[in-house]
C-alpha cells in the first residue's frame, strides 16, 4: 500500500501516452481510421483500470485501516480518527472515478456512433477534449488523496510499532 503513488504516477503516465498517440491518430490520420478506433478502446480500456485500481485500492486500505485500529486499540475520534478520515479519501475518489470511467465509455460511444453515421459533426472530439481534460484532473485529484492516504498508513505503522 506504501508503495501505490509510485504505481499510481506509472498508471497516470501511460495513461497520457495514450490519450496522446489517439488524439493524434484522430486528427491527423483520416485515412488510417482504424487505427485511431483501436487506440480509442484500447485506451478507454486502459482509463478504466487505472480508475479501478484506485477505487480497489481505498476499500482494502479503508478495510486494513479500520482492522489495525480494531487490533491494536488505536486512538479513533469520531469526527478526525483514522476511520473517518479514510471514509473522506473514498469520499472524495470515488465519485471522481466512477464518473470518469462513465464519461470514458460515452465518449468511445460516441467515437462508435459516428463511425456508423449515427452522429455527425465534431460531437465526438469535443466530448473526448473533455473527457481527457476531466479524467486528468480527476488523476491529479487521486494522487493527492493517495499521497494523504499512504502518510495517515505511516501514522498508523509507527505507532503500532510503538505499542510493540
Amino acid at each position: 500500500m506504501l508503495q501505490m503513488g509510485k504505481i499510481f504516477i506509472g498508471l497516470v503516465l501511460w495513461n497520457i501516452v495514450l490519450f496522446g498517440v489517439t488524439i493524434w491518430l484522430g486528427v491527423t490520420h483520416r485515412t488510417a481510421h482504424w487505427q485511431h478506433e483501436a487506440a480509442g478502446v484500447l485506451t478507454a480500456i486502459y482509463t478504466l483500470l487505472t480508475h479501478c485500481i484506485v477505487l480497489m485500492h481505498f476499500m482494502g486500505s479503508g478495510k486494513a485501516i479500520k482492522e489495525a485500529v480494531e487490533t491494536y486499540d488505536l486512538p479513533d475520534d469520531p469526527r478526525t480518527g483514522y476511520v473517518r478520515r479514510t471514509r473522506k479519501f473514498k469520499g472524495r475518489t470515488s465519485g471522481l472515478a466512477t464518473l470518469s470511467c462513465l464519461l470514458i465509455i460515452a465518449a468511445a460511444w460516441l467515437g462508435g456512433a459516428k463511425d456508423v453515421g449515427i452522429i455527425k459533426g465534431m460531437t465526438h472530439a469535443w466530448f473526448s477534449c473533455f473527457v481527457v481534460i476531466f479524467n486528468l484532473y480527476s488523476f491529479w485529484v487521486e494522487y493527492k488523496v493517495i499521497d494523504e492516504n499512504t502518510a495517515m498508513i505511516r501514522e498508523i505503522d509507527a505507532k503500532i510499532a510503538a505499542k510493540t
